[in-house]
């Protein structure tokens, strides 16, 4: 299991949910922002981030998914996370009480700084601007 993975189960618990799509997304999203520098505004979820998680995932006659049906359970997932962090989470995860999410891709930003860096992302972002401020 990889450390997003270990932190997206630490959320959802044990639930027999297929959580890899989210995984990958947070994954593909830590690695364009973190290794390839791009800004959290460069993104462009549909072509950067779900359909390479399409192409990873196979479905089961071993062909890639559609890219429609990966955002859509990429989505579905972001959305079950937030619902579960907004029970108490929020702060540990995402570093901040914020009272809503504006889109699903927040939920993929949120995880891929708290899985690559440790800390929630506006604690990231707090420590960030402390060292230029």
């Amino acid at each position: 299991m990889t450390k997003t993975e270990t932190v997206i189960r630490s959320i959802f618990g044990a639930a027999g949910i297929d959580t890899r799509p989210l995984a990958r997304a947070v994954d593909i999203a830590a690695e364009l922002l973190f290794t390839h520098r791009q800004t959290i505004d460069e993104l462009h979820f549909t072509r950067d981030i779900y359909s390479p998680v399409a192409v990873l995932l196979r479905g089961k006659n071993g062909e890639p998914q559609s890219v429609k049906t990966i955002s859509k359970s990429i989505e579905r997932l972001s959305n079950q996370c937030w619902d579960i962090l907004s029970r108490g989470l929020v702060g540990k995860y995402i570093g901040a009480e914020i009272g809503d999410i504006h889109a699903p891709r927040d939920i993929i930003i949120y995880l891929a700084f708290y899985s690559h860096l440790g800390v929630p992302f506006f604690t990231a972002m707090e420590q960030e601007s402390a060292l230029h401020g």
